[in-house]
């Protein structure tokens, strides 16, 4: 399954374990600069079907901009402030901050997001050119991640961290004849990654490490492993070179070691720093990851691409050791990595599409038969480009049920509180994810409402409530209701969210797709409906005066 280096390398310092991917040929076609270029403008172009990206939470991000830019005279200024600080999760403010000053709020969570994703599809291509230039028939297989569980869920400063990341990995070992101008970049670099997202950012240094120690790996005697030739291996192996070596590569990583000393030393402490394991989730999300739009395109997909890499050596894929670390150490880091850390959640899962990605790209089949490998590579792009197709659909549909939800803010005074009921889907309920969960943050944008949809954890977000209608009801996840079906009925439900909720102090309440409640309150009167999503003026004492249509 492993397969030694060519001996293409030059002399000298720089051995072979430098010089695997210095192939006089050129690259796959989809490896050219042309063809990453097509290729990241197909990944972008559903995002042209839509004015908001229909990614779970592009409107939260969207909302916190517009309290960010609010300005001395916005109601906004009255229900919240926004305070910088020094963390390692500030990626999309800066963006978003830079491209908001010139072209407005809205123009900047588009923007942010293309950017984002570019990144993100650009840096797969980058690091298979990179490092596997002649064997990358897998790369479509590897692009199917893209439109994985992070992207579409819309973690923004993950995706910017980790698309950097990708592109540093792939320009240090471009520039690996160049130790200095190598070194000035990911000495830059790093820093800028680690602020857009901590684990985003720290893929950059594990990349760069577990490409080297793998290429050290390689560059041992042939059979080292095997235990009649292990020790006179190592003996004949000049462990002073691979050091030499290792240090050059290793010693510009101190920028990601200064960068998170200085995060612990100005960074505000965290409200929450309990770090959790959730081992059922990370087991669930081995399936999960690629869910979509269906079902059983995605479970086909998932163990189609779960297959080739367990069993593409079976039929010609191979890996050295420095093609096979960089996905293995994002894989064990999957593993190791609390599920939740100092309230931010779903941390480990993250780190699954890019070991994959990283998996399969980085699967060398230029040694395989021609027939297989092109056979790789066309099957890996027909599916590819299925699920594009399946995902720009998807856009439209969701830009559709956004202009319909979002017709509810035409009914809201400027300046209001709206207090926002969602209902969370649950795969007992269907696969396909509304994508609904922060849509109420565009209140912020549309009507400078306040709304409790916004991410308000100390030391990890800058939005910070002033106005509190109620202890459990100034910030995310207050607007989260279930539907009767999931979790057998025992979850939150807008019945009991309504029972608790602090009605009297706002002034508009926004259920979008929760359904008619059971038992009606008084002082709500409906002033706009659409299916099972209404929005209701709150009037104190008012008369019951509301029938939905259809009842």
């Amino acid at each position: 399954m492993m397969q030694a280096p060519a001996d293409n390398h030059k002399p000298g310092f720089w051995s072979s374990a430098f010089w695997p991917y210095r192939h006089t040929t050129a690259p796959l076609p989809w490896l050219t600069r042309p063809g990453i270029a097509l290729i990241v403008l197909l990944f972008i172009a559903p995002f042209w079907l839509v004015e908001v990206p229909p990614l779970i939470d592009i409107p939260g991000h969207m909302g916190a901009a517009a309290i960010e830019a609010a300005g001395p005279n916005s109601p906004l200024e009255k229900y919240f402030s926004y305070r910088w600080v020094f963390t390692l999760n500030i990626g999309d403010g800066v963006l978003m901050k830079l491209i908001g000053l010139p072209f407005g709020v809205l123009a900047a969570g588009w923007w942010s997001t293309v950017l984002a994703t570019a990144l993100y599809t650009g840096g797969c291509l980058a690091v298979i050119r990179a490092v596997n230039p002649r064997g990358g028939y897998g790369a479509g297989w590897a692009l199917v991640y893209v439109f994985s569980f992070p992207l579409l869920t819309g973690f923004l400063n993950y995706i910017l961290a980790t698309g950097l990341s990708l592109i540093a990995f792939a320009v240090s070992v471009r520039l690996e004849a160049h130790p200095n101008r190598r070194a000035a970049v990911l000495i830059v670099l790093q820093p800028v990654a680690m602020l857009c997202h901590a684990i985003g950012g720290l893929t950059l240094a594990l990349l760069v490490m577990a490409n080297a120690f793998g290429r050290e790996v390689d560059a041992l005697p042939p059979g080292w492993w095997r235990p009649s030739r292990f020790r006179a291996s190592l003996t004949a192996h000049d462990w002073r070179a691979a050091l030499q070596r290792l240090a050059v590569l290793l010693w510009p990583l101190v920028a990601t070691v200064v960068t998170i000393v200085l995060w612990k030393l100005l960074s505000p402490p965290p409200a929450r720093s309990f770090n959790f394991w959730r081992w059922t989730e990370k087991e669930w999300y081995l399936l999960l990851t690629l869910r979509d739009q269906s079902m059983v395109l995605d479970y086909v997909t998932t163990i189609a691409c779960y297959s080739l890499i367990a069993l593409g050596w079976l039929i010609g894929g191979r890996w050295t050791w420095a093609r096979l670390l960089p996905g293995l150490t994002i894989l064990i880091e999957f593993i190791l990595i609390p599920s939740d850390i100092n309230g931010s959640n779903f941390v480990d899962v993250r780190l699954l599409p890019v070991a994959c990605m990283l998996l399969l790209g980085l699967m060398d089949w230029s040694r395989a038969r021609p027939r297989v490998a092109w056979a790789v590579a066309y099957s890996g792009m027909v599916l590819l480009a299925v699920r594009l197709v399946v995902t720009a659909a998807s856009f439209a549909d969701y830009a559709d049920d956004f202009r319909t939800q979002l017709a509810a803010l035409q009914h809201i005074e400027r300046g209001s509180r709206v207090l926002a009921f969602v209902e969370h889907s649950c795969l007992d309920v269907q696969w396909r994810n509304t994508r609904r969960d922060h849509l109420a943050s565009l209140a912020s944008i549309y009507r400078q409402a306040w709304v409790n949809d916004n991410w308000a954890v100390p030391g990890l977000h800058m939005v910070v409530p002033r106005f509190r209608p109620g202890r459990n009801f100034s910030a995310d996840p207050s607007e989260f209701v279930w539907s009767p079906r999931c979790g057998g009925g025992r979850l939150r439900s807008v019945d009991s969210a309504l029972k608790y909720a602090p009605i009297e102090r706002v002034d508009y309440v926004w259920l979008i797709d929760t359904g008619l409640p059971q038992r009606p309150d008084p002082r709500l009167q409906l002033v706009w409906q659409s299916g099972r999503s209404m929005l209701f003026a709150v009037r104190p004492l008012a008369i019951p005066n509301w029938q939905p249509r259809g009842l």
